[in-house]
């Protein structure tokens, strides 16, 4: 099969995307569109990057593209901002698939301005036309059902995941730069969220203020300006030199930090279905670097936490922590046993044979 997989999302940062990329290049042979971040080469001759201009721009991109990439068997649509690029791409390349991604879960009540509901509009009437639907986790896959009005269920495609080095050159080079700042000794806890303060960051900060100098706080991440601002007035208020606030980072970076880290925090609200309902990926990163995680409540997170006893699931971050770290090897050594049955590639095959399946019933 010839596939053309469109994402808005940055391919250099995002690992659900990466994954769904390696996924679809076991059906065949793959063309894949997704946005450049700053100094981003394409992986290889089929990966085509959008000069970030905007979605307006995107949608006219993508159908650019099309002499390019040819005649295609299906579009792969990853998430909804690429539905409205995808079902113009499946008519311009003659197409007779739609495969759709539902990394989200994204509710109209919520929804925030115009744009919002309108992308909640368009997936609602788009992704019940879809030949195969993808959802995050279970609890999505029975929701989604009865919020689409769904014939037939959306495959589960779990965020397992790992980061991976881009080469070993690039490795060394990140050990070079940065193994001086963990020559300090720390039971170091890392959060991939930035300083988002809808994602309890604010908790963080303050269960540091208890847990002492021992111990240290990494937020990592693209942050809102008045989120870090909110953030480094608490750090400065509560007096802490043990937070430490960093930019996003590439993958070979964000491995090395989270590798030399003792806990993972993998925290979301539980205001709007996405969120409640949450489909982390971070918490597989975490894991396959070797540390166990402290989660908030969310139900997805207190019955991953509950079933393989790889971190603890709390509100009550400050105890949570103290109770990892202080009996640290079990949970260490759990981890180990989770990652030895966890496995990438075989989730990425089951996904592609999943999807194989569904499209030879379409023609039967």
């Amino acid at each position: 099969m010839k596939i053309l997989l469109i994402s808005y999302d940055y391919y250099a940062y995002d690992g659900r995307l990466r994954e769904l990329v390696r996924a679809a290049k076991e059906l065949g042979k793959v063309w894949y569109i997704t946005r450049a971040s700053e100094g981003e080469e394409p992986q290889e001759a089929t990966h085509i990057l959008y000069p970030d201009h905007g979605y307006s721009n995107f949608i006219f991109f993508v159908m650019q593209q099309i002499q390019r990439v040819g005649a295609q068997d299906v579009i792969f649509v990853d998430n909804r901002k690429g539905i409205i690029p995808g079902v113009i791409a499946k008519r311009m390349t003659g197409a007779r698939y739609m495969v759709q991604d539902c990394r989200e879960l994204y509710d109209c009540k919520s929804a925030v301005g115009l744009s919002g509901r309108l992308g909640c509009m368009v997936e609602k009437i788009f992704t019940r036309r879809s030949d195969v639907v993808i959802a995050a986790n279970a609890y999505r896959v029975k929701i989604m059902v009865k919020k689409f009005r769904l014939k037939a269920e959306p495959l589960n495609y779990e965020n397992i995941r790992c980061l991976r080095y881009t080469s070993q050159e690039r490795r060394e080079l990140v050990e070079q730069e940065c193994a001086e700042f963990f020559k300090e000794k720390k039971f170091r806890i890392i959060s991939t969220a930035g300083c988002d303060m809808s994602r309890t960051t604010g908790k963080m900060i303050e269960a540091l203020k208890g847990l002492g100098e021992d111990y240290e706080l990494l937020l990592i991440g693209e942050s809102e300006e008045e989120d870090e601002q909110i953030a480094r007035g608490m750090i400065q208020e509560l007096g802490l030199t043990n937070v430490k606030i960093f930019p996003r980072m590439d993958q070979d970076h964000l491995k090395y930090f989270i590798g030399h880290s003792q806990v993972g925090m993998v925290t979301y609200h539980q205001r709007d279905l996405n969120n409640k309902y949450c489909a982390s990926g971070k918490i597989y990163e975490f894991l396959f670097e070797g540390i166990p995680v402290v989660t908030s409540t969310n139900p997805p997170l207190k019955d991953f936490c509950e079933k393989y006893k790889v971190g603890r699931a709390s509100d009550d971050y400050e105890a949570a922590i103290r109770e990892v770290a202080g009996n640290y090897g079990r949970w260490t050594a759990a981890v180990e046993r989770f990652v030895s049955r966890a496995d990438v590639e075989r989730n990425n095959h089951r996904l592609a044979e999943q999807i194989r399946e569904r499209l030879k019933e379409k023609t039967r």
